[in-house]
C-alpha cells in the first residue's frame, strides 16, 4: 500500500511547478513510472550527497513494496556496439538489406506517384468532359426556351390577327387594327416580300 503523505507531496510539487513555470506538469504519468528506477535513485543519492540535504531520502527508502523486484541493468549502447563490431560480416549483410529496402521503398513511392498523377489527369479529363457536356445541355435548353418564346409570340400574334374587330367599340377596334398592321408589316419584312399589294 502506498503512503498517503506521498500523494500530498506530489500534489504540492505539482502546484509549486505550476506556480514557477506557469503551466501544468505534463509528465506526471512518466514520473509515476520512473520514480523508482535505479538510475533516478542513484542520481537523487548523488544530489543528496553533494548538497547534504537531509530532506532527500536515500534510494532504498523510496522503494514501493508493491513494485516487482529490481532487475539487472541492460547492456549500454557503447558496450553493445563493441560486441556487435566483432561480427562485422553480419553488419555488412544488414547494411545490404537496408539498402535494398530503401531502393524498394523509393521504387514503390515512384510507382505510387506515377499512378496518382495518371489518376489526377484522368479525373481532370473527365471533369472537363462533364463541363463540356453541361455547356451543351445549357445551350440546348436556351435554344428550346427561345423556340418556346417564339411559339408563344406567334400564338399571340395569331390570336390578334384572327380577332373580329367589327364587334368591338371604335377605340378598341382602332387599337387592334394598328396591332394587326404592325404584325403584318413585321411578317412581310421577315419573309422578304414588299408587303401586301396595293390595289
Amino acid at each position: 500500500m502506498q503512503c498517503p503523505w506521498l500523494f500530498v507531496q506530489v500534489k504540492d510539487a505539482i502546484q509549486m511547478y505550476e506556480g514557477i513555470i506557469g503551466t501544468t506538469f505534463k509528465f506526471i504519468h512518466c514520473w509515476y513510472i520512473l520514480r523508482n528506477e535505479m538510475k533516478w535513485n542513484e542520481w537523487l543519492a548523488s544530489m543528496s550527497a553533494s548538497n547534504e540535504d537531509p530532506h532527500v531520502q536515500p534510494a532504498e527508502e523510496n522503494l514501493d513494496p508493491t513494485l516487482p523486484p529490481r532487475i539487472a541493468r541492460p547492456v549500454g549502447r557503447d558496450k553493445g556496439k563493441k560486441a556487435r563490431s566483432s561480427t562485422a560480416s553480419s553488419s555488412s549483410a544488414c547494411l545490404e538489406v537496408l539498402q535494398k529496402m530503401s531502393m524498394d521503398r523509393s521504387a514503390y513511392e515512384e510507382r505510387v506517384e506515377a499512378a496518382s498523377n495518371k489518376d489526377i489527369a484522368s479525373r481532370s479529363d473527365r471533369k472537363l468532359a462533364l463541363q463540356e457536356e453541361q455547356l451543351q445541355i445549357q445551350k440546348a435548353q436556351v435554344q428550346i426556351q427561345q423556340e418556346m418564346l417564339q411559339l408563344q409570340k406567334e400564338d399571340r400574334e395569331e390570336r390578334v390577327m384572327s380577332m373580329d374587330v367589327d364587334k368591338m367599340t371604335p377605340w378598341v377596334r382602332e387599337y387592334y387594327i394598328n396591332k394587326q398592321k404592325k404584325i403584318s408589316a413585321m411578317s412581310f419584312r421577315d419573309d422578304g416580300s414588299s408587303g401586301p399589294s396595293r390595289q
